[in-house]
């Protein structure tokens, strides 16, 4: 299985290495981890006390980003070092302010992670939610580094528990100290015989300090002042069409802001596309003080980073990525108070499945359903205060992973 791995690994380099030819994102990929020893050696290689982060992408950072700033909040000495596997990841956070270095982790094969973690000294490595490298996991047990799995979670239907899967079942043995989600993870690791830790999922620690932290934002606020207003955060085309029906058998009802995962022209075209002929819409690039934004039915938000401080002035939320199983974060919207709506294809985030058992979450099938309630919502005043209520004590019942993780990795 080692053997298939390393041939695997390889051919997978060589594949992205194809597709470059014509994909940008594929070509920062790999150019990305050009001279990547070269220049993490510039970088660090005479530092001391290197705290690595490693995260598949932005979701995963947004869930070591707690950690990082207990960590250089108790010791701002400690030198930090994020790296990411995923290009959007990287060049979203490149330029982390609590970070000495941030870079794209190098390609898993033998030699790539001897000296990677030879150029380092490194005293502790955290690896984020899935990211289990075998010959990461390996160099750093060999060298005795103590190095951690946060915020794991685990399903029966991984290639871990598969009778083909005993090797990659071997590996989660080998970090310090594991800490799961949820208590499903930790029986499921229990009955193969699997030490973990139950913490809990730092980002309930991060969106509660980020919504305490909420910028103002005049253009976002006005718009939202006149009418029942829906967030539609990191949308999709498919939560994008669904919203853009409900507009359409009832017009006037609400307002909507849209914040499509993707702000490329085709995708905002595309939206506005999709909006009845009477809708009134503007994007908030277009906005200038001529312009009412009391009277727009519609409006989108086509720049990087106003997601989270706009759900302060929602209503509801309709979260994307629920119906291919690539749920955006529906923790940011509830801390605000917000009924949040996702499609229900998530069996990859736990979260998706705990707030619709507590009932402050609508998991979404299809279109009827959304109408219904977001119709309840909108004309009962009072079950829209109960769900308010209930997705903010959803919330604060399950900070405190970050304190757990950093006592229990301080005394390991």
């Amino acid at each position: 299985m080692k053997l298939l791995y390393s041939i695997s690994i390889r051919l997978y380099g060589f594949a992205i290495g194809v597709v470059s030819l014509w994909n940008p994102k594929a070509k920062q990929w790999i150019v990305g981890r050009k001279n990547w020893q070269k220049k993490l050696n510039q970088a660090l290689g005479d530092k001391k006390n290197i705290h690595w982060f490693h995260c598949a992408s932005l979701g995963e950072f947004e869930q070591a980003r707690p950690l990082i700033e207990k960590i250089k909040s108790e010791s701002p000495s400690t030198h930090i070092l994020v790296s990411f596997f995923s290009s959007s990841g990287y060049e979203q956070r490149k330029d982390y302010e609590l970070a000495t270095y941030v870079c794209y982790l190098p390609l898993d094969t033998k030699m790539n992670t001897q000296q990677f973690v030879a150029t380092l000294h490194l005293a502790k490595v955290f690896f984020v939610k899935y990211e289990v490298w075998p010959n990461y996991f390996a160099q750093l047990a060999s060298k005795k580094i103590p190095f951690y799995l946060i915020s794991a979670t685990f399903r029966p239907s991984q290639l871990y528990f598969k009778p083909a899967g005993k090797w990659f079942k071997k590996l989660l043995t080998l970090p310090t100290q594991l800490f799961v989600q949820n208590e499903e993870s930790q029986l499921l690791l229990n009955s193969h015989k699997i030490d973990s830790i139950l913490a809990g999922d730092t980002r309930y620690d991060r969106v509660r300090a980020t919504a305490q932290k909420a910028v103002p934002n005049e253009i976002i606020e006005e718009f939202c002042s006149s009418k029942f207003t829906l967030i539609a955060g990191s949308s999709w085309e498919k939560e994008e069409s669904i919203i853009a029906s409900f507009l359409k058998g009832n017009p006037g009802n609400i307002k909507v802001v849209f914040v499509p995962h993707d702000i490329g022209e085709s995708h905002v075209s595309g939206i506005e596309n999709l909006l009845p002929n009477e809708v009134t819409y503007l994007r908030y690039s277009q906005v200038t003080k001529e312009v009412n934004l009391r009277d727009l039915d519609v409006l989108i938000l086509d720049n990087i980073g106003l997601l989270s401080d706009a759900y302060q002035y929602g209503k509801v939320a309709f979260v994307g990525g629920g119906f291919t199983n690539s749920l955006h974060n529906i923790l940011e919207p509830a801390t605000f108070g917000l009924p949040v709506f996702y499609g229900d294809n998530h069996p990859k985030f736990p979260e998706g499945e705990e707030m619709a058992k507590e009932g402050s979450g609508f998991r979404i099938n299809r279109y009827e359903e959304f109408e219904r309630n977001l119709l309840r919502l909108i004309l009962a005043e009072n079950e829209w205060e109960a769900m308010s209520r209930k997705n903010k004590e959803f919330i604060e019942s399950r900070v405190g992973a970050t304190e757990l993780v950093y006592r229990s990795t301080q005394e390991s």
